[in-house]
C-alpha cells in the first residue's frame, strides 16, 4: 500500500531555531543536567541503515505512524497550554 507523503520545505523549529531561553527550555536543559536522557545523545546510525533497508510500503507506514503521532502531541500541547496560562496566571 503506498502513502502519500507530503514533503514540506521548512520547519519553524528548523529556520529560526530554538529559543533556549524561555522556561520550557530552561526546564528541558536543567532535566538534562540532573541525570535523565539527553535527546542528543542518541545514535541514529543504525536506525539510518536500518530505514535503507525497509520497503517503500514500510517506510510509508513509519511516516504515516509517526506524523500522527507528532498531530497528537501537538494537539495535546495546544489543548493544554491554556490551561497551564490560566495556572500561571493565578499564581
Amino acid at each position: 500500500m503506498a502513502v502519500d507523503v507530503k514533503i514540506h520545505d521548512s520547519f519553524a523549529t528548523t529556520t529560526r531555531g530554538l529559543r533556549r531561553d524561555i522556561p520550557p527550555m530552561i526546564l528541558w536543559e536543567r532535566a538534562k543536567k540532573l541525570g535523565i536522557w539527553n535527546p542528543a545523545d542518541l545514535d541514529f546510525s543504525q536506525d539510518t541503515e536500518d530505514w535503507k533497508n525497509l520497503t517503500e510500503d514500510q517506510k510509508g507506514y513509519t511516516l504515516q505512524l509517526a506524523s500522527q503521532f507528532i498531530s497528537g502531541e501537538e494537539a495535546v500541547t495546544l489543548d493544554l497550554l491554556p490551561l497551564i496560562k490560566t495556572i500561571a496566571e493565578q499564581g
